[in-house]
């Protein structure tokens, strides 16, 4: 758990609850145990629930969350891999809408900006873009961080 990842204050408050209990919020039977936003969808190796800290300017912000506690999706079997594409296509009918982003954060996360070491996606979704639009109107994810010179 990487606690100067956390975006807002509430989540970093949960965070350093769970650090003292040393449990992982991600895994399911962790999950249930915190006071979060439901469970939308499940299927054996997969749950869906909304963000309960989604990146600003989004309209909609869910995560995809693999029940067991791994940390890699190279770790994922065959039918765990179907099972996610069921899973998004479940997400995109719910949702209903027109187009989405996702993500996932792997490895270190002092390189990848994530908060929690556990298997998780992001499905974000925006609004369309305006005519005359600037950086500061798009949803603003870390994804790592810049290179530096003394990071060659």
């Amino acid at each position: 758990m990487r606690n100067d990842n956390a975006r807002q204050k509430e989540q970093l408050e949960r965070m350093k609850q769970l650090a003292k209990s040393g449990k992982c919020f991600f895994c399911k039977e962790n999950y249930l145990a915190v006071k979060a936003s439901p469970v939308i969808y499940q299927s054996h190796h997969w749950y869906v629930k909304k963000n309960d800290f989604p990146y600003i300017g989004s309209t909609h912000h869910y995560l995809i969350a693999y029940k067991k506690h791994i940390t890699k999706p190279t770790h994922l079997n065959k039918v765990a891999w179907l099972e996610f594409l069921k899973t998004i296509r479940w997400l995109e009918k719910y949702t209903g809408v027109k187009g989405y982003s996702m993500f996932v954060r792997s490895g270190d996360m002092r390189y990848t900006g994530a908060t929690i070491d556990h298997l998780h996606f992001h499905f974000i979704v925006g609004g369309p873009k305006k005519r005359h639009s600037e950086i500061k109107d798009n949803i603003l994810v870390t994804l790592g961080h810049k290179k530096t010179p003394d990071s060659y």
